[in-house]
């Protein structure tokens, strides 16, 4: 999510509706490129329409001023990459497949147990590692109070005939202790634990790359969920699933104690309130995820994991630290799905993404929001100290060069260029996709028609191409949606959008964060876009469909 407010001098606040960032300032006047066109959102937006003529006090899009990006030189321009290494060739049931043969864990449920509070701690822990590679060990960090006995259950997140994991390792009852509270940074805010670790858990090597859950709890009951990511570099597959690790940890609040606790989005004032002048500038992995443990919106992205393993498809996995230290390398395979809401992105994970486009990789963004601000891990060496997100986020008036951690359309490299689309703004409540170019292979076997509306899918926030913008290079697009939603008094447009490079590659952009909720979640669960999902998976994945677990 955007912020929706952003405090950049004493006196003025620029308020931020995403792709509208820099309306109220005049973009022309502070030297930047205005990367909107959201003056009127409810005008009709064919992909390559020309931006209307601005005048004084018109509201129209003023002319682009050109930045100096000393961070990044485009996606054009990703830098210099090697050959890319050959991709997977198929063949004989996946290892997805064959691990999503074995029998589930019966009662297995992410909501069905009594989960302590940041408050009084009763239980909580972290990772030494957001994700750890086949064969290599993962310590776990956790605290308990007061003292009591604790054991961790180690489970893979899959489809396994319907229970959704399995239960692949479990500690034996280990000693636990309440650990020191957490530091907090004078000039980052950023919230840090150094605790022991109280477990090492030794990844084998029949294990199969995927989302895990480590189940913490304590000898009175009470729980608390980590997750991590299990990764096999090595295996060829023809798709890789990249976990938004950054985004989780961007959003995570803990101590969400009413004191302590801050994240890139808010802190706390001295009456208990949550405050976003007191939010933190940086936030670590080295500390728990707040509440239940479960990171915002990665209940979705474990929705999406199960019906994509309920469907063989094979892949692999990897976090956004893996995606910006190079230990994955995208050009490897097919397909890269970014599976959940991933709105905080390096310059390395753009080159890496940008350099896999160019090569025939094709890109599947499943939700919205995405590439929006741009970040480093912190430290001067920020290729190993990659536990820390460090983002000010900037906004103008800047005096010289563009700063890193601003808006990547701010910096003059919008999200469009490599997505085909970019945010827009919050969704008020949910609005029916409206489905566009049903003729189109996407749509095939869907039933569905131009002008269909599927339920409840634009949700959350929203996506739309901005036609004032140049866009990626592209041999096909087409929009295939096109729906209207409200925001406050306005009526804005949310669209799904596609495109083909030279390279052969696809980009898909689903533009809402109710896209994966509409393939999995009770209640939300819809035919049509699982189809269609379906028909995009299967052909930039090369997957050949056969008889899947619904």
């Amino acid at each position: 999510m955007a912020d929706r407010s952003v405090r950049w001098s004493r006196r003025t606040t620029l308020t931020v509706f995403g792709a509208g960032a820099l309306g109220a300032l005049g973009a022309a006047g502070y030297g930047i490129l205005r990367t909107d066109s959201v003056a009127d959102p409810t005008r009709a937006a064919a992909w390559g329409g020309s931006a209307p003529a601005a005048a004084s006090g018109s509201g129209g899009t003023p002319p682009a001023v050109a930045v100096r990006d000393p961070h990044y030189p485009g996606d054009a321009e990703p830098g210099p990459v090697g050959p890319a290494p050959r991709r997977a060739s198929g063949g004989g049931p996946s290892a997805v497949s064959r691990e999503n043969s074995r029998p589930g864990t019966a009662g297995f449920g992410t909501g069905r147990h009594r989960f302590g509070d940041d408050a009084h701690g009763q239980i909580a822990g972290y990772t030494s590692s957001s994700g750890v590679e086949i064969g290599a060990e993962l310590g776990f960090h956790v605290s308990v109070a007061p003292a009591q006995q604790y054991r961790i259950q180690i489970y893979r997140v899959g489809h396994y005939g319907g229970p959704g994991g399995r239960l692949v390792a479990t500690s034996p009852w280990l000693a636990g202790r309440r650990q020191p509270p957490p530091t907090v940074a004078a000039q980052t805010r950023m919230v840090h634990c150094d605790w022991p670790v109280g477990w090492r858990l030794r990844v084998g090597r029949d294990w199969v790359s995927g989302y895990y859950l480590a189940l913490l709890t304590n000898a009175a009951g009470w729980s608390r969920w980590i997750p991590f990511v299990v990764r096999d570099p090595e295996r060829s597959a023809a798709g890789l699933v990249v976990v938004p690790t950054s985004t989780y940890q961007a959003y995570n609040l803990w101590p969400d104690d009413g004191r302590t606790g801050t994240s890139l989005y808010r802190g706390f004032d001295p009456a208990g309130q949550p405050d976003p002048e007191l939010r933190a500038t940086a936030v670590c992995h080295d500390r728990p995820y707040q509440g239940s443990g479960m990171p915002r919106q990665a209940r979705n992205d474990i929705g999406f994991v199960r019906w994509m393993e309920g469907h063989g498809y094979d892949v692999t996995y990897a976090t956004s630290e893996d995606l910006h230290t190079g230990r994955v390398d995208p050009r490897r395979y097919w397909a890269v799905v970014f599976c959940g809401h991933d709105e905080y992105w390096t310059v390395e994970m753009r080159r890496a993404a940008a350099a896999a486009r160019d090569a025939g990789t094709s890109l599947v963004f499943l939700a919205a929001n995405n590439c929006y601000w741009r970040i480093r891990y912190g430290g001067a060496d920020s290729r190993t100290s990659e536990r820390v997100v460090e983002c000010a986020k900037t906004l103008p008036p800047w005096i010289g060069e563009v700063p890193l951690t601003t808006q990547w359309r701010i910096a003059g490299s919008p999200e469009q260029q490599l997505l085909g689309g970019q945010y827009v703004s919050i969704v008020d409540g949910q609005a029916p996709l409206v489905v566009r170019e049903s003729r189109h292979w996407f749509w095939a076997g869907t039933g569905v028609r131009d002008g269909d509306r599927i339920p409840r899918v634009v949700y959350g926030e929203a996506d739309r191409v901005q036609p004032s913008l140049r866009g990626p290079r592209a041999a096909d697009r087409v929009l295939l949606s096109d729906s209207p939603y409200r925001r406050g008094r306005r009526i804005y447009r949310q669209q799904t959008s596609l495109y083909r490079t030279d390279s052969g590659a696809w980009v898909f952009d689903a533009g809402s964060l109710g896209w994966t909720r509409a393939l999995s979640a009770t209640g939300f669960v819809d035919s049509r876009l699982q189809r269609a999902t379906s028909n995009l998976l299967d052909r930039v994945l090369r997957h050949q469909p056969s008889a899947a677990v619904r």
